[in-house]
């Protein structure tokens, strides 16, 4: 009995500081979840004279505020007026800072009478943004738990690929997709924009077999699919709205397999060995081609592919042979340059 008393005692003590910390706000609930948290007691609660405040003349900054506000705006109804220096209580205030230990999309957030939001870039600082919605949207009246926060990703590369060729994604949706990933911190959104069904399932006929390319195309009038494609100009645009939200479209089309709807379009590139859905490696003429359809996206002072990559597939080719393997790696090294030419 003593044992067991002297025991629930030692209990009770080893517990009292958990007490006190159990009036701090627990780490709360958000997508990616906070790497690290330190509660305070208490909720923080925009008013009516809430602003959002940057400091400094980066006009990155300014974006991510004007952004935020503008979100804010949409997702609560509530107007908040964004303004450069001067913080006072009751403000969201943006920030750079020199912690460098962070990275490119790492931020500490600090909520107290005030948020306050710094990084030491200005994507760190959108990202945070991310993160107060996300908060704002558990509580009445966008309260928020008082607390510091320190949050950098594990991944530098976020996000999937979407296959558009074989099932047609309508530019709305894509669009809305691009939102949904950036709010949930997703960075990279691969658009896959050809490719085919399998033979099998029509007839074993290849002419017969579904395929589809889906981005308007100049240089070869007829390629573009007929039951669903992007014009040059609204892929263009959905680019600037992904690179305005921090998300970058990696655009892909799939050469020397998955290309059915490049060899319908032109037979003679097609490749008798492997099926029509593989290109001939062995032919001139499959490189002018590619080049060429490559080349109209690429080229020009404002290029249709305008980010940083472009991904040029290379998948699921046959290996069997030793002269086709060494074939397919100078394919693929001819468009790496290819691709790498253009910047």
């Amino acid at each position: 009995m003593k044992i067991q008393l002297y025991w629930l005692l030692s209990a009770a003590l080893f517990l009292l500081p958990g007490k006190a910390d159990a009036a701090n706000n627990k780490k709360p609930f958000v997508i990616p979840e906070l790497q690290e948290w330190r509660g305070s007691q208490g909720m923080f609660t925009p008013a009516a004279t809430s602003r959002i405040v940057y400091t400094g003349k980066d006009l990155a900054v300014a974006r991510v505020a004007t952004q935020f506000a503008e979100d804010y705006e949409q997702m609560f109804g509530r107007q908040m007026k964004v303004v450069q220096g001067g913080a006072s209580a009751g403000d969201f205030v943006l920030s750079l800072s020199s912690d460098s230990r962070l990275g490119e999309e790492g931020y500490n957030l600090k909520i107290t009478d005030r948020v306050t939001v710094t990084a030491p870039r200005s994507k760190g600082l959108y990202w945070a943004t991310r993160t107060l919605l996300q908060l704002s949207e558990q509580e009445a009246g966008q309260a928020l738990p008082k607390g510091t926060a320190r949050d950098y990703p594990d991944y530098a590369i976020r996000g999937f690929m979407m296959d558009c060729g074989r099932k047609f994604i309508p530019m709305s949706m894509l669009r809305d997709y691009v939102k949904m990933m950036a709010y949930y911190k997703m960075n990279t959104f691969q658009i896959h924009l050809n490719d085919n069904a399998f033979k099998q399932y029509y007839n074993h006929d290849w002419n017969k077999t579904y395929s589809a390319f889906r981005l308007e195309c100049e240089t070869f009038p007829g390629l573009t699919a007929r039951d669903g494609f992007y014009t040059k100009k609204e892929f263009i645009a959905l680019q600037q709205l992904a690179d305005s939200l921090g998300v970058e479209i990696i655009p892909e089309i799939d050469v020397p397999a998955h290309s059915l709807a490049l060899t319908q379009y032109k037979p003679e590139i097609g490749s008798e060995e492997y099926g029509m859905d593989h290109l001939d490696l062995f032919k001139p003429e499959t490189y002018e081609f590619v080049d060429a359809l490559f080349r109209e996206y690429l080229e020009g002072r404002n290029p249709v592919f305008a980010g940083k990559r472009v991904h040029i597939g290379t998948d699921e080719y046959s290996n069997k042979k030793q002269d086709v393997v060494e074939k397919f790696r100078a394919f693929t090294d001819h468009y790496i340059r290819f691709v790498e030419g253009f910047g």
